[in-house]
């Protein structure tokens, strides 16, 4: 079970994470005693459509590096 702070310190991760990055739905998983982070793009054409990872920063990274039909990131 996870303690207070770390779960504040989650939802804060993942509120910077949908701020950050609108063009995505991204959204927790519980997986067993971690979680996961899910990201699904709002629009066709952005790639990728989808990102599963347990690692914020390597959520952030991978949607840092994403690209919309318009050739926008």
């Amino acid at each position: 079970m996870i303690d207070v702070d770390e779960h504040d310190a989650r939802q804060r991760e993942l509120s910077d994470l949908q701020q950050d990055f609108p063009a995505y739905r991204i959204w927790q998983e519980p997986m067993g005693a971690s979680i996961r982070l899910v990201a699904v793009c709002r629009h066709p054409g952005t790639s990728p459509h989808t990102l599963v990872t347990g690692d914020p920063a390597e959520l952030r990274t991978a949607l840092a590096n994403s690209t919309s039909a318009s050739g926008t990131s």
